[in-house]
């Protein structure tokens, strides 16, 4: 008896799914060669990479857009962090208690929120916006390697312009108009 098989069902199950078409034949009782002849011909094997190129593609864009609004998020909480921080101690600024000094009630400020801490905060928070904590930078100036203390005193002369001018220890070539 020969059945008849809905061969478009069978390639959209084989695009779709990482099934091999061994598997597909085993699934719906069909001999291998009828379905092998059907894929070459139908390019089974090149949609499914394409399909799959698409899927993860839209996979990644996907992502890419979800971490975004992660990142702007944070951002949008960082910067209300920030603005809340910055109005505490600005209202902290003038804030003021009564206490007692030699008998006396006098007004003295409160600092509940220390310049320290502000910077401190901003400081942390400036990962999220992608700049460096800590700005480093360095200069030196010294000699690696061994040099004779003449050949130091000679440059060190040189570069104060007290030495006359330099000799090279090269010889000479004479030109050819001279």
């Amino acid at each position: 008896m020969n059945k008849s098989h809905d061969y478009r069902e069978l390639e959209r199950e084989f695009i779709t799914s990482d099934i091999s078409l061994r598997e597909l034949c085993r699934r719906h009782g069909i001999s291998s060669h009828s379905l092998v002849v059907q894929a070459r011909k139908g390019m089974w094997r090149e949609k499914r990479e394409s399909y799959q190129q698409k899927a993860g593609d839209a996979f990644i864009e996907k992502y890419a857009d979800r971490m975004a609004d992660r990142q702007a998020e944070l951002h949008v909480k960082a910067l209300d962090a920030i603005e809340q921080a910055l109005d505490k101690f600005g209202s902290d600024l003038w804030a003021t208690e009564m206490k007692r000094v030699d008998g006396e009630w006098v007004e003295v400020p409160v600092m509940r929120l220390m310049p320290k801490d502000v910077a401190i905060l901003l400081d942390r928070l400036q990962a999220l916006f992608a700049r460096p904590a800590h700005i480093r930078e360095g200069r030196d100036l010294s000699v690696r390697s061994e040099l004779p203390i003449d050949a130091l005193n000679r440059i060190v002369e040189l570069t104060w312009g007290r030495a006359g001018p330099p000799t090279s220890t090269l010889p000479r070539t004479r030109r050819l108009d001279d």
